[in-house]
């Protein structure tokens, strides 16, 4: 193949490329749009798969099942409800539970762990929040502590409670 099939091709593949990527960043705003409006607030149900740092400082997987999360709007001082900040009440086995607090941008919230029953900090994590016929059907969060003393990434997915 010559010099300028090659940089044809490579020009119609770029081109290609560049067209998906616009019909994929609409589709993404237009679905950030919609779920900016949905009503994340309530209890959800939730299992958990983690990678943490052991006792021997060597790495292991640990897995969870019966986390309950629950989400309500946060105001303080200035903040208003429309701020869009939530607070997240956890409670998992053994006695562990969790509050965090963050902001809400379209589908995602981003939140900072307040206080937690195994101290260790600082734990950041990020919704990504699931709609089904209009309305949040559940979330999934990502979960990262960087210490490297308390390192934690876990994986969280909750379904939302209808009850």
């Amino acid at each position: 193949m010559n010099k300028t099939r090659r940089c044809q091709l490579f020009n119609l593949l770029l081109s290609v490329m560049l067209a998906i990527g616009l019909v994929f960043s609409r589709n993404l705003d237009a679905n950030a749009a919609e779920c900016s409006t949905l009503d994340i607030e309530g209890r959800y149900n939730c299992n958990v798969a983690c990678i943490v740092r052991d006792v021997n400082d060597g790495l292991k997987g640990l897995t969870a099942e019966g986390e309950i999360d629950i989400i309500t709007s946060f105001t303080k001082d200035g903040v208003t409800k429309e701020d869009e900040f939530y607070k997240v009440e956890i409670e998992g086995d053994d006695g562990f539970h969790e509050e965090e607090i963050g902001p809400r941008l379209d589908c995602s919230l981003y939140t900072a762990t307040e206080s937690v029953s195994d101290n260790q900090f600082p734990v950041l994590e990020e919704y990504i929040f699931q709609e089904n016929n209009g309305a949040v059907s559940g979330f999934t969060k990502i979960v990262r502590n960087p210490s490297r003393a308390d390192f934690k990434t876990c994986k969280v997915e909750c379904i939302k409670d209808k009850s």
